[in-house]
């Protein structure tokens, strides 16, 4: 007789009840993202906050075993034997009065060095401003840290990240957007930069100083053949000098990239950025006039001082930035190429005398 083994019944899920699990997945997906992006948001602010926070420490070490100078480009034609390269020795000591071709060559001098590239793939450069974006480099220098560096750019710079990834593709057009020429500088540059009077006097209307230019990304050097010293009037200054500590910006952001989805440009009242202060805190501080003096239920901090031209100190009135955005930087609010918003703390008034938050300005 023939035996008929029995198999056991499967279990299994009907349509509807897949459908169900599908939803609660999907649903539980849709609250959980909010929370995930922002913890990913909330983690790299940290980043960003702990290096400002490592740069202000950096800067009281430097000061400490340099005489308390604060670090900034100083190689001028009367000390260009100080650096490596025959050709960056050259460019210096023909700069003559011209500190802005001294500092070229040692901001090159640099990123040769700590890169290990040569002249042909990093050659000097002439015309342009190191101090502005590059003073770090000097920073970075005195750390003998190996470039590029994820420590001068923040996690939410986005374009600096890629182009410090691959600096050679860099100048082979890998990356878009990216300035416009191209330059092998680029991939060093910094998201953070040093107020005017960390490398240049507090003020020019009587003698050289740098003042701001027709554009944000742009600047005048007033008067620069007024001094005995080629380059004396760039570098050299002290923390001494230096009025308030806990009051007075170091270093900060162009763009605000920590406050909801779009990022945008500082000079507005209502943004909110990490700055580095010379005492080496950092906060996270509003740019302009509280519209509400609450925030999420928190007492928002003092505004900042909204700053002065140093060429024309005598002046109440601020100085006023054109914002006129590349394409790699963040767009104007409701568009158009170019919108003029005060300095603040980038041009605070009375240089490092000066007081950027928790005070008046001194007259």
């Amino acid at each position: 007789m023939a035996h008929v083994r029995a198999h056991p019944r499967r279990n299994a899920f009907t349509l509807i009840e897949l459908l169900v699990v599908i939803a609660v997945i999907a649903l539980l997906i849709g609250i959980l993202l909010p929370s995930l992006g922002e913890a990913r948001r909330s983690g790299r602010t940290t980043i960003c906050l702990s290096n400002m926070k490592e740069l202000g420490t950096a800067t009281q070490s430097y000061t400490a075993d340099y005489q308390d100078k604060l670090y900034a480009f100083t190689i001028s034609s009367k000390t260009a034997s100080l650096l490596t390269y025959p050709d960056l020795i050259a460019q210096a000591a023909g700069a003559g009065n011209n500190a802005l071709e001294a500092h070229s060559a040692q901001a090159i001098d640099i990123i040769r060095r700590r890169t290990g590239r040569d002249a042909a793939s990093l050659p000097q450069i002439n015309g342009w401003i190191p101090d502005v974006l590059y003073t770090h480099l000097v920073l970075q220098d005195y750390l003998a840290s190996r470039l590029p560096e994820k420590l001068v750019v923040c996690p939410e710079d986005r374009n600096r990240n890629l182009w410090q990834s691959d600096p050679i593709g860099f100048m082979q057009g890998a990356f878009n957007p990216a300035p416009n020429p191209l330059s092998p500088r680029w991939p060093y540059s910094s998201t953070y930069e040093h107020v005017y009077c960390h490398y240049a006097p507090d003020r020019c209307d009587n003698g050289p100083g740098v003042t701001q230019a027709t554009a944000h990304n742009l600047y005048y050097f007033v008067n620069p053949t007024n001094v005995t010293d080629p380059g004396a009037y760039l570098g050299r200054r002290k923390v001494t000098e230096i009025s308030f500590l806990s009051q007075k910006v170091q270093m900060y952001d162009l763009q605000v990239r920590h406050r909801g989805k779009a990022q945008f440009y500082y000079g507005y009242a209502d943004a909110v950025a990490p700055l580095l202060f010379y005492d080496a805190s950092v906060r996270v501080l509003r740019t302009g006039p509280a519209r509400d003096p609450l925030e999420n239920g928190v007492t928002i901090p003092i505004d900042a001082n909204s700053g002065w031209d140093p060429s024309t100190p005598n002046s109440t009135s601020p100085l006023m930035v054109q914002y006129t955005p590349a394409a790699w930087e963040t767009p104007i609010r409701g568009g158009g190429s170019s919108v003029s918003l005060p300095g603040f703390y980038r041009w605070s008034r009375r240089g490092l005398k000066g007081v950027d938050y928790g005070g008046t300005e001194p007259k």
